[in-house]
């Protein structure tokens, strides 16, 4: 689903972009670095293949020669951190020149509301690319009969750390099936690692979490445990996606998990590929033509981690709820892809 080009708030907002860029430094740019998240996460190793087909080093082969395709002269690598909310704040402190980070995280820094709300809006962000969805997974303790989400009620769930975007989004999740914390149903308030120990010690019955398909956590839960996953589907569903431009409608597909043997309804955000407003835009430029014009992308891409096989130009602008970076404009605007 295209988010970008109807959001009233993105248009609305668009000429934050198209600021004059202000200097920065030139290493900034020839060598890029992109904030990730953990390096056992998602986000590091597709970082690390972003910056594989956007680099071309000083003294490599030449393309037509096999080697890299990338920009002339930069080097790019991906930069482990904590993940989406540190990645959007690196970029306002300037630290990190680009960054991956979650679709409703981007929205909630850009427009200073949620977990954000008592910061300015930080209008530094802006998106070379949406790469892939993240959907909500609704992990159901083996034994704690919860199948759909009408047995949300009595139960003890995991919603995420306090003050985090997980927090508020699980929260949007469960308010908009008509239930609230501490009214219809036991919550606790812990990260991803804590809602597994807390699962596997039989303290709760479930968690909400985000994460790209497959992860390796919730497969392990899932096989050695007898966790289930519950669909996120419905009238609840239907009400998420249409009050909050970051949520689609997303399906896990088959036999992703162990034990899962047919598809699973839920709903998704997106991980955006991000940069900021005061950057050089015609250098963006060069890095969103190089990452989609350089022949071994997808080579690059689909032999890293799976979500790679995701990234795709015509899902380029899905789930992206802020202006586009002015030199990314300019690309799709010169290869059709935006008018």
């Amino acid at each position: 689903m295209q988010r970008w080009l109807p959001t009233g708030l993105a248009l609305a907002l668009l000429c934050f972009s198209g600021t004059a860029p202000a200097p920065v430094q030139a290493d900034d740019l020839r060598f890029f670095k992109i904030a990730s998240g953990s390096r056992g996460g998602t986000y590091f190793p597709i970082a690390s293949s972003l910056a594989k087909v956007i680099s071309n080093p000083p003294g490599s082969k030449s393309c037509s020669n096999g080697g890299n395709c990338g920009i002339p002269d930069v080097t790019a690598t991906a930069q482990s951190t904590a993940g989406s909310v540190a990645n959007v704040d690196a970029l306002l402190a300037k630290k990190f020149p680009s960054a991956i980070a979650q679709s409703d995280v981007t929205y909630w820094s850009y427009t200073g509301t949620g977990p954000f709300r008592t910061r300015k809006p930080n209008t530094l962000l802006c998106v070379i690319t949406s790469l892939y969805p993240e959907d909500v997974h609704f992990v159901a303790a083996k034994g704690s009969n919860i199948k759909s989400m009408s047995d949300i009620p009595g139960r003890r769930i995991a919603l995420g750390e306090r003050n985090s975007g997980a927090l508020l989004g699980a929260q949007l999740l469960v308010r908009a099936y008509g239930f609230k914390e501490g009214v219809d149903f036991s919550a606790s308030f812990v990260n991803f690692l804590g809602a597994q120990d807390a699962m596997k010690a039989g303290n709760i019955d479930s968690f909400i979490t985000v994460a790209g398909h497959p992860s390796s956590a919730i497969a392990e839960m899932m096989k050695s445990h007898g966790a289930t996953l519950v669909p996120v589907d419905g009238k609840g569903a239907d009400i998420l996606t249409e009050k909050s431009p970051f949520y689609a409608k997303s399906t896990i597909p088959a036999n992703v998990y162990p034990g899962q043997s047919g598809p699973v309804q839920t709903v998704a955000v997106n991980a955006l590929w991000l940069a900021r407003t005061d950057l050089d835009q015609n250098f963006i430029y060069k890095v969103t033509k190089a990452f989609w014009e350089n022949r071994y992308a997808r080579t690059i891409l689909d032999g890293g981690h799976p979500k790679g096989k995701s990234i795709t130009l015509s899902s380029s602008f899905d789930g992206v709820p802020i202006p586009l970076c002015v030199g990314a404009q300019n690309y799709y605007k010169e290869i059709g892809r935006l008018k």
